[in-house]
């Protein structure tokens, strides 16, 4: 078998709570042409549709804190020595 490499792509959004809490979700193979546009549309749907809650004291969604995206080259190499 021989190596493999293959790219991944995640988003990745840290929300906030009133509380104080954060939480960070990760997204794979987001939008490619996501702008800052999308994340505040995000942010006021989450806010006003209150689909989050804090697990700490199930405090309400307050904004999304941060939104950045991460691409990683991911190699797994053929290491077989039995040839």
């Amino acid at each position: 078998m021989a190596d493999t490499t293959k790219i991944e792509n995640h988003l990745i959004i840290e929300v906030g709570f009133i509380d104080g809490d954060t939480r960070t979700i990760t997204l794979k193979n987001p939008k490619s042409n996501l702008t800052a546009t999308d994340i505040e549309n995000l942010n006021n749907f989450m806010k006003t549709n209150n689909i989050l809650i804090g697990d700490r004291d199930a405090a309400d969604f307050k904004k999304i804190k941060q939104a950045k995206t991460r691409s990683a080259v991911i190699t797994h190499l053929d290491l077989n020595t039995n040839d």
